[in-house]
């Protein structure tokens, strides 16, 4: 029966042992004593050995541990049955729970007790953990469908050693297969109930709209929490374009009506805070500090004012084109140019570029280690600006919106010809004369 098992995982012989087995092979413990575990590293060895304990797996290291098996030979399951029970009996559970019936069932020390061995037609070789997790699923179910010792689950633990005394039942004309009893648990195996989604309630508006920036604007902050609440308060107000004074107002009637209100200069505190502008009202935080939903739709829908809002595209542009006017030439980094605009760096690069390709800006570099570029108005823009006589800049309609005529060019926006009043001549020869 040993030979039957372990002919294709333990050699004949291995001179060179553990340094040269194969893949293909593995190693066998073996013990009289659980505590004192013996490799067994070639079949011989296994057969002439009278050990007590063995495992039903292979190992590819020196330690009896699940992460180590590379070869799966047999699930074997326990019974801590009552005294008088028979291998009919056994096999009676197999058949009720579904399962493929034991090709070994053998007796324990222990009366009525016995160790049922599912022996696979191959040996299952462990190629990855995924592999490896399924086995134990599988090993955990059958315990579980025949009602065996729920504490003997795992590939890697000792069983009985096959002997003529006590084997008590044998099948040597069927073996199981790894597909028998991956389709059992597959069918077994519960389908996970299919959660509802649940829609989220979508509000239209500012976070104010919501049900957590209603309930934010209650008087209801306990003690510890009274900072928080404000502080969301005077964010969310700020958000929604709230004048300032009025934020101001707020805040104090809000902290008024409180049970016990904080002192006068904490509110002073937070407001000031707040209309720095660095931070914005976060729905996650106003969701966890009120417990109410705040999530809305069409946060952006309304611009915010301009002071408020750097980064489009057009109005880089023409902060750039402002900046030139005064300073006529700018020579610094492109980055130390947009902190002092106050514009994002990346936005500013996109827009020197466009400005460029229009015409509207010349910029020279020099070289060398320290070398900066210098930008300034191309002379060609300034004289769309200052000559009643010639057309608009090569690319300046751009910097129109709607048709309506920003004061960049002569052109009219009404008759499409050259229309500037007297009083705009005389300014504009003053500015740039």
């Amino acid at each position: 029966m040993l030979s039957e098992v372990y002919a294709y995982v333990l050699p004949e012989t291995s001179p060179y042992k553990l340094n040269n087995l194969k893949k293909d092979h593995g190693l066998v413990f073996g013990s009289n004593i659980k505590s004192d575990s013996r490799l067994l590293w070639t079949l011989p060895d296994l057969e002439s050995k009278d050990y007590t304990y063995i495992t039903a797996s292979t190992f590819f290291a020196r330690r009896r541990q699940r992460r180590y098996v590379r070869h799966v030979l047999a699930f074997v399951c326990d019974f801590d049955t009552p005294q008088g029970t028979t291998p009919e009996e056994i096999l009676d559970l197999y058949h009720a729970a579904g399962l493929p019936t034991p090709e070994l069932i053998i007796t324990t020390a222990t009366p009525g007790h016995y160790q049922a061995w599912n022996i696979l037609s191959e040996p299952l070789r462990i190629r990855h953990d995924i592999l490896l997790a399924k086995v134990s699923k599988i090993h955990e179910a059958m315990v579980e469908a025949l009602e065996a010792d729920p504490c003997a689950v795992g590939v890697e633990r000792w069983v009985r050693c096959p002997t003529m005394s006590n084997i008590v039942y044998t099948d040597t004309y069927s073996r199981t297969t790894w597909e028998e009893l991956s389709k059992w648990y597959e069918a077994r195996r519960p389908i996970k109930a299919s959660k509802e989604k649940k829609h989220k309630v979508v509000y239209i508006g500012t976070l104010l709209a919501t049900p957590a920036g209603k309930r934010i604007q209650e008087s209801a902050a306990e003690k510890g929490e009274r900072n928080r609440w404000a502080y969301g308060l005077g964010l969310c107000l700020w958000d929604a374009g709230i004048p300032t004074q009025e934020i101001h107002t707020k805040l104090h009637a809000w902290n008024k009506d409180l049970k016990e209100p904080l002192p006068m200069a904490e509110i002073e505190k937070i407001y000031r805070s707040v209309i720095t502008g660095r931070h914005h009202a976060s729905p996650r935080v106003l969701s966890s500090i009120t417990g109410l939903s705040a999530q809305i739709k069409g946060w952006y829908k309304w611009a915010k004012p301009r002071d408020r809002r750097r980064d489009h595209i057009q109005e880089v542009e023409a902060d750039i084109i402002a900046d030139l006017q005064q300073h006529k030439t700018v020579t610094e980094t492109q980055k130390a140019w947009s902190e002092r605009l106050g514009v994002a760096y990346r936005s500013l690069k996109e827009a020197l570029s466009q400005l460029r390709q229009k015409g509207i800006l010349e910029a020279q570099t020099s070289r060398g280690k320290y070398a900066q570029s210098s930008y300034s108005l191309s002379e060609g823009y300034l004289n769309s600006l200052t000559d009643t006589n010639l057309p608009a800049a090569a690319g300046a309609e751009t910097l129109f919106s709607n048709g309506i005529s920003k004061g960049h060019t002569a052109i009219s926006p009404l008759k499409g010809s050259l229309s500037f009043s007297e009083e705009h001549s005389t300014r504009s020869d003053t500015e740039y004369g």
